[in-house]
C-alpha cells in the first residue's frame, strides 16, 4: 500500500475510534455494562468493514496496530507503540548501549564538530577523528539542526548505515563516508577537574551504569592523589540537556550524595505504581559543596535528581527552569516482540510538589550565554555564564 494511502487509512481509523470513545464516554453515564459489552463488537465491526470494502486490501493486523497507535497517541504525548527494534533499543539504552557509529558531537554556532570517537568503533575504523566537522548526514545539511535532530539522524537500527560528509580538521579535505551502525557503549558521564579544585561531572543521561561511573570517577579523578578531601573544593554536576533515563538510575545517583531523606515518590491507579524511595547510603563526597546546573531541556530523571538534591538542601540549583516531565512510563512487552510504552503514574518531589508541568526552579536563575561552549579547557569556562556562576557558588561556600 502506498505511503499516502496508509496515512489516510490511519487518520480515518483514528477519527472513527475517536468518535467511538467520545460517544461511549457520554453513553457511559447511562449504561456502563452495555457499553463494555458492545464496544468491542462495534470496534470489530468497523475494522471488518474497512477490511472488506476499503479500496485497497488491508491486513487485519495492520488495522489493529494502526488503531492501537491512534489510541495511545490520544492518551498523552509519551504513550506509544514500540516496534521490536525500538523495544530492543530501549532495553539496550538502560545499560548504556545504543545503535550508533561511535561518535559524540558538539553543535555550536551552526557548526557540528565531532567531539570524541569511540576506540575501535566503525567510525574510528573509517578514519573519523575528534575535531572533524560534519557537513551533512544522509544527504541532509546539518546547518540549523538541533542536537536532538542530529542524534536522530546518526542513531538508528544496528546494521543500517549512515552517510556522512565531513571536513577533516587538519587538512580541510572533504570526505564522503558510509558507516554501519553498531551497538555502542556510551558512558553517561564525562568528568574532569576545573581550575584544579572543582570536580565537574557532565551527566548526559541516567542509566543502570551511571551510579558506578560516578563512583569510579569521584575516586579516580576528583579525589585521587589528594592528601585530604578538602583539596577538592566543590562538585559541579551539569545536567543541562539531559533528557532523563531510568528512574532507578536517578535514585541511585541521588543516593550517592544523600545520607537520609526522601528522593522521590509516585502515585498511580494501581498499588504497584505507589512507592517512596529514600536515601540509605553514605555521601561519597563527604559533604563537599554541590552545585547542579539545569536548563529547559533537563527532564524526567534529571528533574528527579535535581529535585531530591534541592529539597534535601544538599545542592544549589543554577540555570533556568527545567522541562517539567513528571510522568512514569511503563514499557510493557507484547507477544510479537514489540511493546507499548504506557504512562502509569506521576512523580513527586520530596516536598510533595509535582514535577509534571512545573519542573524544577533553580535557586539562582542564570540564562545561558549565546557563546557558551563545551568545557574542553579552562579557557572556555568563563564563556559559560551558568558554569561561571556555579564556580562562584563554590567559592562563596568555602
Amino acid at each position: 500500500m502506498a505511503t499516502k494511502e496508509r496515512v489516510i487509512l490511519v487518520i480515518t481509523i483514528g477519527l472513527v475510534l475517536g468518535l467511538i470513545f467520545s460517544l461511549s464516554e457520554n453513553y457511559l453515564q447511562f449504561n456502563q455494562s452495555t457499553v463494555s459489552n458492545e464496544n468491542p463488537i462495534l470496534f470489530n465491526e468497523i475494522l471488518n468493514e474497512i477490511q472488506s470494502k476499503y479500496i485497497e486490501k488491508v491486513d487485519y493486523d495492520v488495522l489493529v496496530k494502526s488503531a492501537v497507535t491512534g489510541i495511545l497517541s490520544d492518551l498523552d504525548e509519551y504513550s506509544e507503540v514500540l516496534s521490536a527494534d525500538d523495544y530492543q533499543q530501549v532495553k539496550n539504552s538502560t545499560n548504556g548501549f545504543h545503535a550508533g557509529i561511535g561518535i559524540t558531537i558538539f553543535n555550536d554556532l551552526n557548526k557540528v564538530t565531532i567531539k570524541s570517537v569511540s576506540n575501535k568503533s566503525n567510525a574510528y575504523m573509517a578514519g573519523v577523528k575528534s575535531g572533524d566537522e560534519i557537513l551533512s548526514i544522509n544527504g541532509q545539511l546539518v546547518k540549523n539542526l538541533t542536537f536532538v535532530e542530529l542524534s536522530k539522524l546518526i542513531d538508528g537500527e544496528v546494521g543500517t548505515d549512515v552517510d556522512l560528509i565531513i571536513k577533516k580538521d587538519l587538512t580541510n579535505t572533504i570526505m564522503s563516508l558510509n558507516i554501519i551502525r553498531e551497538n555502542i557503549y556510551s558512558p553517561s558521564i564525562d568528568t574532569k577537574l576545573l581550575l584544579s579544585h572543582y570536580c565537574y561531572i557532565k551527566l548526559d543521561k541516567f542509566n543502570n551504569q551511571t551510579q558506578s561511573e560516578i563512583d569510579r570517577d569521584m575516586k579516580n579523578i576528583c579525589l585521587s592523589n589528594k592528601k585530604t578531601i578538602n583539596e577538592t573544593k566543590g562538585l559541579i554536576i551539569d545536567i543541562r540537556n539531559n533528557p532523563g533515563g531510568t528512574l532507578e538510575g536517578a535514585v541511585k545517583v541521588a543516593n550517592l550524595f544523600l545520607e537520609k531523606g526522601v528522593i522521590v515518590s509516585a502515585k498511580g491507579r494501581k498499588n504497584d505504581s505507589l512507592f517512596v524511595h529514600s536515601a540509605d547510603a553514605n555521601d561519597i563526597s563527604k559533604g563537599l559543596p554541590i552545585a547542579i546546573i539545569v536548563n529547559k531541556h533537563s527532564a524526567s530523571a534529571a528533574e528527579i535528581f535535581a529535585g531530591a538534591m534541592q529539597d534535601n538542601n544538599r545542592a544549589i540549583i543554577v540555570g533556568t527552569s527545567t522541562y517539567g516531565k513528571g510522568l512514569i512510563q511503563t514499557v510493557i512487552p507484547l507477544t510479537d516482540g514489540s511493546a507499548i510504552k504506557l504512562t502509569t503514574a506521576r512523580y513527586f518531589r520530596p516536598s510533595g510538589a509535582p514535577i509534571n508541568k512545573s519542573g524544577i526552579r533553580p535557586d539562582i536563575v542564570v540564562q545561558s550565554s549565546a557563546n557558551a561552549r563545551s568545557n574542553d579547557n579552562n579557557n572556555s569556562i568563563y564563556d559559560d555564564l551558568q558554569l561561571s556562576e556555579a564556580i562562584n557558588i563554590m567559592n562563596n561556600r568555602l
